[in-house]
């Protein structure tokens, strides 16, 4: 199992820019010191403001880096709650406290043709995968779903990026509003031949349900970013266990590091953001 294990360090980091990107959402870049760690695509940072704008640190999946002068870190988010407004606001200059990089994120090496599958704003890390995918010379299919126009949110990224690399972008919404009518599943059937591909996915749960089971019916690897509430971001609080498989279970190590998890659950900050679909008990996600 590819496991992406970056060191993670605390910093203080800065807001290099934040601008609104459709819809209500904002992409923020923020600079941070070269001792914290390149994260890769599918990892995730926490970041945290003044205790007086909220008690707990926001996981934020990383949508870019930048090298160069400073190290610069990409992220697209909609302020929803009382983090994300606080975020929001923050203005160029200001300062906050990143935790990272943490998780597991898609193994990209993985042989057949990457096929990037995103649902609405989980579209961020999948921006990120067809990045580095470019960097590595490889070539990839780009499936994009929403409930309508409106909620493809930065397709226009994906767009430009996926052109970069030489693939190829399919769009479809629930309503027909941009794209195809349908669902990334129907896309996914026309496009994906059996047993030649390799999915990462990012979106809602539900989503991410279909495209496992639709991938293991079928043979196909499945690599799937998870949602959780992620207080830590190590493995500490326990707050985020997502169900193993009778497969999962049976891999698992009796003397695997408690921040793990056990046997019958892993823990999605520290053995995920990303699990291969045959991992998980998708019948007791919701």
């Amino acid at each position: 199992m590819s496991q992406t294990r970056a060191e993670w360090r605390q910093v203080t980091a800065r807001v290099a820019s934040q601008r609104e990107h459709g819809f209500g959402h904002y992409w923020l870049d923020l600079e941070v010191p070269e001792e914290f760690g390149t994260p890769e695509p599918g990892q995730f940072v926490q970041i945290l403001l003044d205790a007086g704008s909220c008690l707990l640190p926001r996981p934020m999946s990383v949508a870019g880096v930048k090298s160069g002068k400073r190290k610069t870190l990409g992220f697209l988010y909609a302020p929803v709650g009382i983090g994300t407004r606080a975020l929001a606001a923050l203005g160029q200059g200001e300062e906050l406290s990143a935790l990272g990089p943490l998780g597991r994120g898609f193994p990209l090496e993985r042989p057949g043709t990457p096929v990037l599958v995103a649902g609405g704003r989980g579209v961020a890390p999948l921006l990120f995968a067809a990045s580095r995918l470019g960097a590595l010379g490889r070539k990839a299919e780009f499936v994009f779903g929403a409930r309508d126009r409106r909620h493809l949110v930065a397709a226009e990224d994906a767009a430009t990026t996926i052109k970069r690399l030489g693939g190829r972008l399919h769009l479809c919404t629930d309503d027909g509003s941009r794209g195809t009518r349908g669902t990334v599943l129907d896309v996914l059937a026309r496009i994906a031949p059996e047993g030649a591909c390799a999915i990462h996915a990012c979106g809602p749960h539900a989503m991410l349900k279909a495209v496992a089971r639709w991938a293991m019916a079928r043979g196909i690897e499945a690599w799937l970013a998870m949602e959780s509430v992620m207080a830590c971001g190590t493995g500490v609080c326990r707050g985020c266990p997502m169900p193993r498989s009778e497969r999962g279970r049976q891999a698992f190590s009796p003397g695997a590091p408690s921040l793990l998890g056990n046997r019958e659950f892993a823990m999605c900050c520290t053995e995920g953001p990303v699990f291969e679909a045959r991992e998980l008990d998708w019948e007791r996600i919701h």
